[in-house]
């Protein structure tokens, strides 16, 4: 059984060591002989920086290392040697200022000009650029660049828009050379990746050319582990989490997709994360591991402070334009939840000419933790007692016992007041600030607990504020804003709400809830089981 490459992002280092390996070099093979320019934008932890490195290899000519793979066996493949100058701008470190990171690219133009033996005038990094390229290409062969993480110093400083325009326009003047460096046939290749995709007009400007993989034919299964992949590669260590696990292949396969596949680039190809996958399998656990890498703390609480309702994030609709409008200057939710693979494209649609684009979270490991990230940035808790609060709602819930369900909601719910004072608002938008603030935190709560949850479930007499069902129970919730919980259940029965639900062999609870604005939190609450 191979070793897992955990952390591990040099191809040599992997190959040379005995480590697993999921052979990327067919598409790799067709990129090289079709294109030369190119640009490909995928969320952290996707097996960027292997990809580079894998290229870096091919384009210095170790042909050894792909012995048994796709690209070896390619007998019209020329195994050319070319100088390869590689920058991982995520090196440059999280607190650079646009002064160290134009400081730092410097090094290593130094560098590359120490290796190839070229000497750099004392000049901006557009023209040290620009020269180390043209004369270690008339001195050895034309060259390869690599640039990983593109974006850091950019997507690092989100919340500090000066340092991140300043930094955009240091990462500008460093691409400039590029296109013209092509035309001059000093390129033999070039592959750019980052988290996210910047609009051309605000940081590609004068590199036009550039082939974007982001959404390609030849990008879907660039990065991560198809379902075919992991039955070919991985079996060993299927067998032996299925049996640490006490599972049948059957189960466990059936898990590992709900939890870790579902990214998608065409609407078709599926995806497992590897970060994720690698980790499972090496810790036999179902557990949040590429989430736990990055904390969204910028994304919940800009969607929380910008009254974004979260439930409109589970089915984003867009369209083409959408993927080419990414700019610091018009930074959007849901591109945002995009680019950094919270959402992903779930399926597309033709429409004659046009292209529709629906979005959602990819599989339960970043529903499951971004709902919870979202429900501690809308109750002002800490993960400890959100996550105690949820276990025991859902075990009231499927008992039959609404009461600890409510007692629960309480706890969430105190102290929101000293955090939330919203200001500006007439009576009128207060109350319909409050009211949809509750329903989204019961939604929130819902949404976690892997119960099946309608919310606004339209009926023939109304709409009915929320239905849960558990294996043995039904809830049919009402909840009211400054009205007494027993308004709500009248409305349930006045509007006959549970007609819907008769054929259904549960329990059917009808549940109100009343919520006080001035005490932000739950004023009254009422639970009746149906009688039949």
């Amino acid at each position: 059984m191979k070793k897992l490459p955990i952390g591990l992002q040099n191809f040599k280092e992997i190959i040379e060591y005995g480590y697993l390996y999921v052979d990327k070099t067919r598409q790799i093979y067709d990129l090289v002989d079709k294109g030369k320019l190119y640009f490909l934008s995928r969320p952290r932890r996707f097996g960027k920086s292997l990809l580079l490195t894998t290229l870096r290899y091919i384009f210095e000519g170790e042909k050894d290392l792909f012995k048994g793979l796709y690209i070896a066996e390619k007998t019209d493949y020329q195994w050319e040697t070319h100088p390869v100058l590689k920058f991982n701008f995520a090196a440059y470190g999280y607190e650079y200022d646009s002064d160290r990171l134009r400081v730092s690219i410097k090094l290593d133009l130094q560098k590359y000009s120490e290796q190839f033996d070229v000497k750099l005038p004392d000049v901006g990094i557009a023209d040290q650029f620009r020269i180390l390229i043209q004369q270690i290409s008339q001195k050895h062969n034309s060259v390869v660049v690599l640039l990983d993480e593109y974006d850091k110093p950019i997507v690092d400083f989100f919340t500090q828009p000066e340092k991140a325009k300043a930094n955009r326009a240091v990462l500008r003047e460093f691409f400039s050379p590029l296109k013209d460096l092509d035309s001059e046939q000093h390129l033999r290749f070039l592959f750019i990746t980052g988290v996210s995709k910047f609009s051309k007009v605000s940081l590609f400007s004068d590199l036009n050319n550039l082939q974007d993989l982001t959404l390609s034919v030849g990008g879907v299964d660039l990065l991560g582990i198809t379902h075919d992949e992991l039955l070919s590669y991985f079996g060993e260590h299927i067998e032996a989490a299925a049996s640490h696990l006490n599972m049948t292949n059957e189960k466990l396969l059936k898990g590992v997709k709900l939890w870790y596949n579902g990214y998608s680039y065409d609407g078709k190809t599926k995806l497992y994360n590897p970060f994720s996958i690698l980790n499972f399998f090496y810790d036999f656990r179902f557990a949040n591991f590429w989430f736990a890498t990055g904390t969204p703390t910028f994304l919940v609480e800009t969607i929380r402070d910008t009254y974004i309702n979260p439930q409109d994030l589970e089915e984003v609709e867009v369209d083409d334009g959408f993927f080419d409008k990414f700019s610091l200057e018009a930074l959007e939710m849901s591109g945002l939840l995009f680019q950094t693979g919270y959402l992903t494209i779930k399926r597309v649609e033709h429409e004659q000419y046009q292209t529709n684009y629906f979005l959602g979270y990819p599989n339960a490991e970043v529903h499951r933790a971004f709902i919870h990230n979202l429900l501690q940035a809308f109750t002002y808790k800490e993960n400890a007692i959100v996550g105690n609060a949820l276990i025991k709602m859902r075990r009231g819930l499927r008992q039959g016992n609404v009461e600890v369900f409510i007692r629960q909601l309480e706890i969430l719910l105190a102290d929101i007041s000293y955090h939330l004072q919203p200001q500006n608002k007439s009576e009128e938008g207060r109350f319909k600030m409050w009211e949809g603030y509750f329903h989204t935190i019961i939604y929130l709560i819902m949404s976690f607990m892997d119960l099946y949850v309608q919310s606004e479930t339209t009926k023939h007499k109304g709409r009915l504020d929320l239905s849960v069902q558990t294996e043995e129970f039904l809830y049919l919730m009402e909840f009211k804003l400054d009205e007494p919980a027993e308004n709500a259940i009248k409305q349930i029965k006045s509007r006959e709400y549970v007609k819907s639900y008769l054929n259904s062999d549960k329990k059917i609870y009808l549940v109100g809830i009343g919520f006080s604005q001035s005490e932000r939190n739950v004023a009254t609450w009422e639970a009746e089981l149906w009688e039949r």
